[in-house]
């Protein structure tokens, strides 16, 4: 069956390319429409410099689109729906979370779905 493996291969060098925490946020901050590098890097606390680089590799792999707007360029997902498919995969994680609550999990999920954004970053 090589139609499988093909796919198989794709799926996994797509899965390569989203997993870093900063390109997992940049993904989820990007449901909430379209931003620039220095909005992204504003609000998820990432110099600019790194989210450049996380979104050329998600350009890179069609999961976000590009325009231009007057002389800024915006970043938006090319599928909408990989965000909804991120925030329920935490439910396949939540086990692995030990220091984290089912309430815990719950509001990150309702957070990321409200408004694709975290919340400021907590004192440890």
């Amino acid at each position: 069956m090589p139609s499988r493996t093909i796919v198989a291969n794709e799926l996994a060098h797509v899965l390569r390319q989203i997993s870093h925490p900063d390109r997992i946020r940049l993904l989820l901050k990007l449901q909430a429409g379209e931003q620039t590098v220095n909005e992204l890097g504003d609000i998820l606390q990432i110099s600019p410099t790194r989210v450049s680089q996380h979104l050329g590799v998600l350009r890179a792999v069609a999961l976000v689109e590009t325009r231009n707007l007057g002389q800024k360029r915006v970043y938006r997902l090319a599928q909408p729906a990989l965000a909804e498919w991120l925030i329920g995969g935490i439910d396949f994680i939540a086990h692995r979370l030990s220091r984290a609550t089912p309430a815990d999990i719950a509001q990150a999920k309702r957070l990321w779905e409200a408004e694709g954004v975290d919340p400021p970053a907590e004192a440890a």
